[in-house]
């Protein structure tokens, strides 16, 4: 999304520069003012960039965004979806002391009443074989949990684990161009200190360079840490769902026991053969006599 903004900004530039050329426009005028229009801009980032607590400043916020974003996802994200499933595994697991015929009826009414798994059940549901009559009835499932109960699943649900596994690289980025940022308005300042010609004004200069380096430096420290504190958490986090995720599949498996199509088609053939053993066969038909009086002596 931010790609197709920054694409979107550079057409409208082309397009205006495009414009006044074509329309004979001289291009060092357009140039000039282009830079009238960037100059207030441009104080506001020097100004900035001059104070030595502005990357202070600078990296308090980014450590604030953090742990803004990390603590919002938990809250709002990963703790809901947590006690979600943990409370549906621990009722799944209560269903398997129940009689068979009535394992599925009480595992629908369970997952209907979490919009979280509502729609997953539903499919998991159709695939789910019959078995036996009355009190011997049972239900199989022929494909296994996992393919739909799943990580994929879940973030369809609004857990947006594609993002924050992304933010690590957004903090980097961060970090670094603010670093450049404060290297040009570094570089800027000391070239017009050395201009004025005086050596303890120049000294003075380049060592406001350095230390100013210094400084803009933190930036990328702090997105890099940042970065390395985000993957780690976000990454248990993962693992966490994760796990809770194959605690429910188990659950669901043990109430409704994976058969396979090989098995199928083996209970299939064994039925078949039993019903044509045990089928009433037809009585045999007397053979047809010959004719003896019409035959010669």
């Amino acid at each position: 999304m931010v790609r197709k903004y920054v694409w979107a900004g550079i057409s409208v530039v082309l397009a205006v520069l495009v414009f006044r050329l074509s329309q004979g426009g001289d291009s060092a005028s357009f140039f000039l003012t282009i830079r009238e229009l960037a100059k207030p801009l441009a104080t506001v980032y020097l100004a900035l960039f001059g104070q030595p607590e502005f990357a202070l400043v600078l990296a308090a916020g980014m450590m604030l965004a953090c742990v803004a974003l990390l603590g919002g996802f938990w809250a709002g994200q990963v703790r809901r979806t947590l006690d979600t499933l943990k409370t549906i595994t621990g009722s799944a697991m209560l269903i398997m002391g129940e009689p068979n015929d009535r394992r599925v009826g009480s595992m629908k009414r369970l997952m209907e009443s979490s919009p979280l798994l509502i729609d997953e059940w539903r499919m998991f549901e159709s695939t789910l074989l019959d078995a036996g009559q009355g009190a011997q009835r049972r239900a199989y499932s022929t494909i296994r949990p996992q393919e739909y109960f799943s990580m994929e699943a879940m973030e369809s649900r609004g857990l947006d684990f594609r993002f924050y596994v992304a933010l690590p690289n957004y903090f980097v980025g961060v970090g670094l161009m603010f670093t450049f940022l404060g290297l040009v308005a570094g570089l800027y300042f000391a070239s017009k200190g050395l201009q004025m010609g005086d050596l303890a004004q120049a000294r003075q200069a380049l060592g406001q360079l350095l230390a100013a380096s210094t400084m803009k430096f933190v930036s990328s420290v702090v997105g890099i840490g940042a970065s390395l504190v985000t993957s780690m958490v976000v990454r248990h986090w993962q693992r966490k769902v994760q796990a809770a995720l194959d605690d429910l599949c188990r659950a669901i498996e043990l109430c409704f026991p994976l058969i396979s199509a090989h098995r199928l088609m083996g209970d299939w053939t064994q039925d078949g053969a039993a019903a044509a053993v045990s089928a009433p066969r037809p009585p045999l038909s007397p053979a047809p006599q010959p004719d003896i009086a019409g035959q010669a002596p």
